[in-house]
Order: structure tokens, then sequence, then C-alpha cells
């Protein structure tokens, strides 16, 4: 989980609704983390 944005209770709360997913709706959200990520890594090292 990209976590710069979220705050503790934030992370929980998305961790308690992603158990909800079923394989094809975690694997979406995955990879659409692991693009925010990378997203936000990258914005990092132009600036």
């Amino acid at each position: 989980m990209a976590v710069k944005h979220h705050d503790k209770a934030s992370i929980l709360a998305a961790f308690q609704q992603r158990l909800k997913n079923d394989l094809d709706q975690e694997r979406a959200a995955a990879l659409a983390e692991i693009a925010e990520i990378a997203r936000l890594r990258l914005e990092a090292l132009i600036e």
C-alpha cells in the first residue's frame, strides 16, 4: 500500500476493506498501488 497519503487509521481501514476482495479485485488493487508507489518515486527523482 502506498502509505504516503495515509495515517494509521486509514491504512488499517483500507486493509480491512481489502480483506473482502476476491483474487481478481485484490490483484487489481495491488497493481494500482504498485503504479502509485512507482509514480511517487519517479516524481521524487525529478523534483
